[in-house]
């Protein structure tokens, strides 16, 4: 916040493309890659565009995974792309990547979009497996889009193979363990072929004045998210272990939320009591985690509208 406030005065000039440069560097630093390897984008959505409609025509045939991040649908949807799910499998507390189908599938895709890990599970799918990665990025012509938007939860990453998988694309956001889904900052990893193809249809000006400096200094300072991160997946264990006393069928995650098993309408209970949650299958739900009180708050909110389910 103090590095924004020392630039807001200079809002009325368009910022200096050493600006992006600066920024390009910190998060090859933090990600062990090369300036040339990053691309700043809007967030992550900002990134999944800039693929979405740069790296396919409509008509093309996309692979994704079900369930998976909604905005691939939607973004398919617009471009007019042909779209292959395939469906997750549930495994005991986990859902797991079919990878057999996967496969099977992505030789004429022109994008494969695997969000690794899983939202909205939550379960690690390809886990940075460099032979399975391979696999997938040598098997099809088109491009493998690696969504890593909770990296600095789950911990893997496949950054070290983009500059021998030419196909290969990592999505990376701010908005998540770095706490800034406001700002809107996200950046794409990727040879420096695909990155080099992709900034010519972008400008230095693309992200806010605002949100590159925090993106920046953030990513100068990744000690906040990697706190941050360890913080909500110790209350994110908490709160797993009290849904599953509770009895809810509730699965593992790697992530800062939870999927479960409800048979019953949540949605309106929880909002009449001022709480959101997501219910992206039918039956399923997605609450993320929040800070300490956020988590007791739900946790008593579930357990009376359990109760009072019970007493009808």
């Amino acid at each position: 916040m103090d590095a924004i406030k020392a630039y807001l005065s200079k809002g009325n000039r368009y910022q200096h493309p050493d600006l992006v440069n600066r920024f390009r560097e910190v998060a090859a630093e933090y990600n062990k890659v090369e300036p040339e390897n990053i691309l700043p984008t809007q967030g992550g959505d900002g990134a999944l565009r800039l693929v979405f409609y740069n790296l396919s025509q409509p008509g093309d045939k996309i692979v994704i995974n079900y369930p998976s991040y909604s905005m691939y649908t939607v973004y398919s949807s617009l471009r007019g792309l042909k779209t292959v799910k395939i469906n997750l499998r549930e495994k005991g507390e986990w859902w797991e990547e079919d990878i057999e189908k996967i496969i099977n599938e992505v030789s004429d895709a022109r994008i494969v979009a695997i969000d690794d890990p899983n939202n909205p599970t939550g379960s690690p799918m390809l886990k940075g497996n460099e032979n399975l990665i391979r696999t997938i990025a040598e098997s099809t012509h088109g491009i493998l889009l690696l969504d890593e938007a909770y990296f600095e939860f789950a911990g893997y990453t496949a950054t070290k193979l983009v500059n021998s998988l030419d196909n290969l694309i990592i999505l990376r956001t701010l908005s998540k363990a770095f706490s800034m889904a406001s700002y809107r900052v996200g950046y794409l990893i990727g040879n420096s072929e695909i990155i080099s193809t992709l900034r010519k249809t972008t400008t230095p000006f693309d992200v806010s004045l605002p949100s590159m400096i925090a993106g920046t200094v953030a990513l100068e300072n990744p000690s906040y998210a990697r706190e941050i991160a360890a913080q909500i997946s110790g209350l994110r264990d908490q709160v797993y272990q009290k849904m599953k006393d509770m009895g809810i069928n509730v699965f593992k995650s790697v992530t800062n939320f939870l999927f479960f098993y409800y048979p019953l309408d949540l949605l309106k209970p929880f909002m009449d009591r001022g709480i959101a949650i997501r219910n992206p299958l039918d039956k399923f739900y997605r609450v993320t985690i929040g800070t300490p009180q956020d988590c007791e708050i739900f946790l008593r909110s579930l357990g009376e509208i359990i109760e009072n389910s019970n007493t009808k």
